[in-house]
């Protein structure tokens, strides 16, 4: 088939280019068809073609430190490639047709005859490239992972980045939840003043990628603790009605009590209580493991990604944070609207009737570190 310059000239990315440079286009991109599921480019290779999708659709994965992380998904009269060719850079991401694709492929040489013709153009693509980086880069943190691409685009023209000092604090205990932080570089410890101690403890250290900050937001109660950069730290931060707009309506599900069968539930759920293990003891849903908020955090490593996670507490504001903090993290899970208060099945009260390991954070390292049944210590 002979592409016309005409077809190129209807779409954006084309519609600056000058008729002879469209020319050029046209008579260089080469038409291919591939069927569903084919590797069009691959994550390290050399970068040696840009592509234009025709028709289909096309999946844009990266691996990141937590895993595979899907990035977007590309369609018909979308470009892509260009990328490494403009920076000279190994190619950055894998695409896979999601469905039979026809695209165009224009080589390097020729890709490169353009961009040195057409100044305007070249500049449009490295817009365009500074602009697909930042998305990249912010969707291969965990918190954003699972963001569907057009929240993901919302988020990245709402969200500010601040740096702090070393010793400088970005929460402060006591103070009101205002904005949710993700981070870019540096380290963060978590520090909380118990009533009656002198002394803050160091609950945690986070690294780049950690999110922190929702408990607050998602509870609409005062900061549960302090949080201060160790070494200088820039952040991303997202303020509460965006947070709500774009985080919390993603990854926060809910689920009535009307809606669980109180005879089967044991079997199709596994029922996470998110209060403080003296709430537990007194009164909670038969069968559900005690993990409070504070320790799921770093416990939901433990936790079976093929099940169906039900969390809940006294009312809702535990609960919504203990579910959302899972689903943030790939897991099914929701929240039991109005917790245990609203619960209509059977109830039981006392310790939990078997021994679960314990995940902690040391507060010497921060690395991780797990109890064996039966040892002592801070959980």
């Amino acid at each position: 088939m002979t592409l016309e310059s005409s077809y190129l000239k209807k779409f954006n990315l084309f519609s600056k280019l000058s008729g002879q440079s469209l020319e050029v286009l046209a008579n260089n991109f080469k038409e291919e068809s591939f069927p569903k599921g084919t590797e069009i480019l691959r994550e390290g290779d050399t970068a040696d073609a840009f592509f234009f999708a025709k028709s289909g659709r096309l999946e844009v994965t990266r691996n990141a430190k937590h895993g595979l992380v899907k990035l977007s998904i590309i369609s018909s009269g979308q470009g892509f490639g260009e990328i490494p060719l403009l920076t000279n850079s190994l190619r950055s991401a894998t695409v896979r047709a999601l469905t039979e694709v026809t695209l165009f492929r224009l080589p390097k040489p020729k890709f490169d005859e353009i961009i040195a013709r057409e100044p305007g153009f070249r500049n449009v693509l490295i817009k365009r490239a500074e602009d697909l980086a930042r998305y990249d880069k912010l969707k291969a943190l965990q918190p954003f992972a699972l963001l569907e691409p057009d929240r993901m685009y919302a988020l990245i023209a709402r969200m500010a980045e601040k740096t702090y000092t070393l010793g400088e604090d970005i929460i402060v205990q006591g103070a009101k939840g205002d904005y949710y932080y993700v981070i870019k570089s540096g380290r963060v410890a978590v520090l909380k003043k118990s009533k009656g101690e002198q002394e803050a403890k160091q609950l945690a250290l986070l690294g780049e990628g950690d999110g922190f900050g929702e408990e607050a937001l998602i509870r609409d109660d005062p900061r549960n603790a302090t949080c201060r950069a160790i070494e200088e730290t820039t952040v991303y931060a997202l303020d509460k009605i965006d947070f709500d707009q774009i985080l919390k309506s993603s990854f926060l599900d809910n689920v009535f009590t009307e809606d669980i069968s109180v005879e089967t539930y044991r079997q199709k759920y596994e029922i996470i209580d998110a209060r403080v293990p003296l709430e537990y003891e007194q009164e909670h849903i038969e069968g559900a493991h005690s993990i409070p908020v504070e320790v799921l955090r770093y416990k939901y490593r433990d936790l079976d990604p093929t099940k169906t996670y039900i969390t809940y507490c006294t009312n809702d504001s535990r609960g919504m944070v203990a579910a959302f903090l899972l689903k943030n993290h790939g897991f099914n899970a929701r929240c039991l609207r109005g917790g245990i208060s609203s619960w209509q099945g059977p109830v039981a009260s006392g310790p939990p009737t078997f021994i679960e390991r314990r995940c902690y954070k040391d507060r010497r390292s921060g690395v991780e570190r797990r109890k064996a049944p039966g040892s002592k210590g801070k959980g």
